[in-house]
């Protein structure tokens, strides 16, 4: 084996984990994304942001595990750092606002769907408050003294 060969294996796993890297950006800049146009309740952005941890940490440790080959190294650690780094320094000024967009689009049509397929339930319950404030205050049983 020549020297540039482990030289060249280490370039590979670099670029892998910087891959690795992009993806988990484009993953942390479209969960912004969502923050944005939902904003959440402080206890649901909580919840939210472990439901986020937990499903990006199985995708940084596959990335790092397919970049080293099983080994531990530090270079493609670097590599997924820098690659996150990269993404969201130059791509994410640009899709950032795309995607925020996106996601209110999306909420919004969600939110349209929803009152589309609650509307006679909603028809009901407006139906039966109106009618209930029409017929007014009860009378109390036979011989009690809270009837007027």
């Amino acid at each position: 084996m020549t020297p540039a060969a482990p030289l060249l294996v280490q370039g590979v796993a670099f670029s892998a984990a910087a891959l690795a890297g992009v993806a988990l950006g484009v993953a942390a800049d479209a969960y912004r994304a969502l923050r944005r146009a939902a904003a959440p309740g402080p206890w649901v952005g909580h919840a939210l942001d472990g439901a986020f941890v937990v499903c990006v940490l199985p995708v940084a440790a596959a990335g790092l595990l397919a970049a080293n080959w099983g080994e531990a190294r530090l270079y493609p650690l670097a590599g997924l750092g820098t690659g996150a780094a990269l993404y969201l320094g130059l791509g994410s000024p640009v899709l950032l606002p795309a995607e925020t967009w996106a996601c209110r689009a999306a909420l919004r049509a969600v939110g349209a769907v929803l009152r589309a397929a609650t509307w006679p339930l909603r028809a009901l319950v407006t139906a039966a408050q109106s009618r209930l404030r029409r017929a007014g205050p009860t009378a109390g049983p036979p011989g009690s003294t809270s009837a007027p």
